[in-house]
């Protein structure tokens, strides 16, 4: 287990350096760089360019924004914790023959991305309740299903 993340972090600092010599290359970004870049995520882009901001260098990071409003609420509806989601979706992402290292795939950018996504679809429902309010409207709590009311 060491051994693999010596490799995986040799690996990485191979792909900072090379990348750093180039002004126009692309790397994944990953959550535990200590890079402070300012993102953007928009989910229409994909994949997204995200510009560094740390002076004196110019590297750009490639990153793919994969996660759907129907994939976060297919994540949630089968309950999945965020450890989950990520093994799940790095086997879909290596079964489908991609490039894992080219998606943000960890525990806190998954749980980002989810709240990110889960206020995005609460602030649509709103604005669609606002736009088409009901004649009549029944409140139901509490799990207890209401009798029916004639008005």
């Amino acid at each position: 287990m060491a051994r693999l993340r010596t490799v995986k972090e040799e690996n990485r600092q191979i792909k900072y350096v090379s990348a750093s010599k180039s002004s126009a290359s692309y790397e994944p970004l990953r959550e535990d760089s200590s890079s402070n870049s300012s993102e953007n995520v928009d989910s229409e882009d994909f994949p997204t360019q995200i510009e560094s901001s740390e002076p004196g260098t110019s590297k750009s990071v490639m990153r793919k924004d994969f996660m759907t409003p129907k994939l976060v609420a297919a994540l949630d509806r089968c309950q999945l914790s965020m450890g989950d989601s990520v093994f799940k979706l790095e086997a879909i992402i290596d079964a489908l023959g991609c490039n894992i290292d080219e998606f943000p795939i960890s525990k806190s950018s998954i749980q980002r991305i989810r709240t990110e996504k889960r206020k995005e679809r609460a602030e649509n429902i709103k604005i669609d309740f606002q736009n088409e309010v009901p004649d009549v409207v029944t409140l139901h709590w509490d799990g207890k299903l209401l009798p029916v009311l004639s008005v």
